[in-house]
């Protein structure tokens, strides 16, 4: 196995895993100390910053690590309660998803371009919203009947869509400020 191959995989694990560690303690960390902000519209939904590791983990090592990183995310929220950690890994990934896509297509090179966050970003709420969408219109009234029947879902449809559309930008635009941060502190990085 050739050395640098062998450095770039050693890279990859020890980023993922930091990435993955401070997804873990952002989400606990705003938990114990209740930063997380609850929307205005509908309190039960709460902004944080836990997209943004993840999709600093996708511009710095792929999607694989993106996926890792938001599976880490599930886990830590899962200790507290299980439904709300798969919306919120449903969440994160279609974000992720819709956010590689549009650079999978537009190419890497352009990461630099404003144009290119912005229409990332876009293409990681256009990705996101209908996801859960639907996740919340099935899934809310399956696990809390007492709260949410389905057609509570219905009515609280456009303020879900206005969180999802937030919550998406706060993750992609902040992921993309992170990344040119650390790049510009770490410019090996972005050669990975």
């Amino acid at each position: 196995m050739n050395k640098l191959y062998t450095k770039r995989r050693s890279v990859l694990i020890a980023g993922t895993a930091l990435l993955g560690a401070t997804v873990a303690v952002l989400d606990w960390s705003f938990k114990i100390a209740g930063l997380k902000i609850p929307f205005p519209l509908m309190p039960d939904l709460k902004f944080d910053l836990l997209g943004i590791p993840i999709i600093v983990a996708l511009f710095l090592f792929g999607l694989i690590s993106g996926i890792i990183t938001c599976a880490i995310a599930f886990i830590s929220i899962a200790v507290r309660g299980p439904p709300n950690a798969f919306l919120k890994f449903l969440a994160e990934l279609s974000t992720l998803v819709g956010v590689y896509l549009f650079i999978r297509i537009r190419g890497a090179d352009t990461l630099q371009s404003s144009k290119t966050k912005v229409y990332a970003t876009i293409a990681g709420i256009i990705a996101r919203v209908p996801v859960m969408a639907m996740a919340n219109l099935l899934l809310l009234p399956l696990f809390f009947s007492a709260k949410y029947t389905a057609e509570t879902m219905i009515f609280l449809s456009p303020a879900i869509a206005l969180f999802n559309i937030l919550q998406g930008a706060v993750s992609a635009f902040g992921g993309f400020l992170l990344y040119e941060a650390v790049v510009r502190r770490l410019p090996s990085l972005k050669n990975i």
